[in-house]
């Protein structure tokens, strides 16, 4: 992909999508698995990482696929593509939508993004959850240590995920150890 089109291809899903993150990051893995040009198992650990990055999901996704295709310039303009739609949007259509809220269409305009958006991140968790599941049982682990980490332990989310981390690379160097 050219510079170009990475802008483009993030510029079109940015501004079509409503619910943040996690529904720009959906629509990059159903446009990346249509292209056939980034391997499931590599866009899987790209969602994960993106996850685990400070920041806004959609920046952090855009970054990594931009530089997967392009390097520096590729993320930049990834970037600028997936952050430019919801400012000019906001930017003009904040005023007009802050002025007719109130109208019934409009209220039904946003029940139905309010759907699409559920309907899409259910989608991506339910994806995600079967590919982590279809790696063992192992792959739980982590997540379960985080959570008791930070619901039992109170223990700071940063240092929790620190410690998961931790835990998956000391399984991995055993299993390949084996």
């Amino acid at each position: 992909m050219s510079l170009l089109e990475l802008f483009f291809f993030f510029f079109r899903i940015s501004a079509v999508t409503f619910g943040g993150g996690i529904v720009i990051l959906g629509m990059v893995q159903l446009e990346a698995e249509k292209r056939g040009d980034i391997g499931r198992e590599e866009l899987v650990d790209m969602i994960s990482l993106a996850a685990s990055m400070p920041g806004p999901l959609a920046v952090s996704i855009s970054w990594l696929v931009g530089g997967r295709y392009r390097g520096f310039w590729g993320s930049v303009a990834a970037v600028l593509g997936a952050i430019l739609p919801p400012f000019i949007i906001i930017l003009l259509l904040s005023p007009l939508i802050l002025q007719y809220s109130s109208l019934p269409a409009v209220r039904g305009f946003f029940r139905g993004v309010l759907a699409g958006t559920g309907a899409i991140i259910a989608s991506v968790v339910f994806d995600n959850t079967k590919k982590t599941l279809s790696a063992g049982w192992f792959s739980f682990v982590p997540f379960i240590a985080v959570m008791a980490m930070i619901g039992v332990f109170h223990i700071h989310p940063f240092f929790a995920i620190l410690a998961s981390v931790a835990i998956q690379l000391a399984a991995e160097k055993t299993a390949i150890r084996k």
